[in-house]
């Protein structure tokens, strides 16, 4: 069975793909279990995880939220979901099933 610390780097590689459909992009943060996420809109959010897989995301209020700053946070909040339940259903692959 695998733990926590081999399931970190499995979400990190799905989300990041995940991400790329939205043009996103995914920044680690030096402190651990930290990211920062910075959508095409140039909206910023943090995501981060005291005891995975509960992970928090929050919107960074850096200017005016939009409408299209809630169609983001939506996307990506169902970003993490997929990630989290794909490596909570194949615990036993090296790699979760990946979405081109």
């Amino acid at each position: 069975m695998k733990t926590t610390s081999d399931l970190i780097p499995e979400f990190e590689k799905l989300f990041r793909q995940k991400l790329q459909l939205n043009n996103c992009k995914l920044r680690k943060k030096r402190q651990e279990n930290n990211y920062e996420i910075i959508t095409p809109a140039k909206d910023i959010f943090l995501m981060y995880w005291s005891e995975f897989p509960e992970v928090n995301l929050i919107y960074q209020p850096i200017g005016v939220r939009t409408q299209q700053t809630g169609v983001y946070e939506r996307a990506i909040r169902s970003h993490i979901s997929f990630c989290v339940s794909s490596i909570k259903e194949n615990p036993h692959s090296e790699s979760p099933l990946l979405v081109n």
